[in-house]
């Protein structure tokens, strides 16, 4: 499978996790106890991981239309693309501790910082592509960082699905 084909499929992705991120707030407004503070930025985790990955996986077919060789495209789009996360994730982190120290810790442990790893490391990896580092491996790893948003958005999805199991089972 060429790379083209890999991005289409992976932005098809996200675009399908970005849409349960409408159901999910679709099911939490018609709850009789309304968004919790942390179900709003878990729903922000997985609305930025998916709607990032669709973006990131146009950017470099974007890019290639104006010519420019893989190894320049994939590079251009690794600085995008560390740039982007590493502010996504440490935002994220932030304000998932500010939540923390008013009273509203994670309610299912684990996945937060689980996630933060995953796209930290993510944005590590894209930013040694964009460095130059990666040589040949750079559309391999630039494909991984989008996978790791995919996991990323589909780790919070799972949060919800544990959450409202927990719900229904309370009622």
């Amino acid at each position: 499978m060429a790379a083209s084909e890999l991005l289409l499929a992976i932005s098809q992705l996200a675009v399908a996790l970005a849409g349960f991120s409408g159901l999910i707030a679709a099911i939490r407004t018609a709850s009789p106890d309304g968004w919790h503070p942390r179900d709003i930025w878990s729903l922000s985790w997985m609305l930025g991981a998916s709607i990032g990955a669709l973006a990131l996986a146009l950017l470099p077919l974007w890019l290639a239309l104006f010519g420019e060789s893989d190894d320049s495209v994939y590079r251009i789009s690794s600085a995008v693309a560390a740039l982007g996360i590493g502010t996504f994730v440490v935002v994220m982190a932030w304000t998932g501790h500010r939540l923390t120290r008013t009273g509203h810790p994670p309610r299912v442990p684990y996945f937060p910082a689980a996630i933060a790893l995953l796209l930290g490391g993510a944005s590590v990896v894209t930013a040694a592509g964009a460095a130059g580092w990666l040589r040949g491996y750079i559309v391999p790893a630039y494909v991984g960082t989008l996978i790791a948003l995919l996991l990323a958005s589909a780790f919070v999805l799972a949060v919800f699905l544990v959450l409202l199991a927990r719900m229904t089972r309370h009622e």
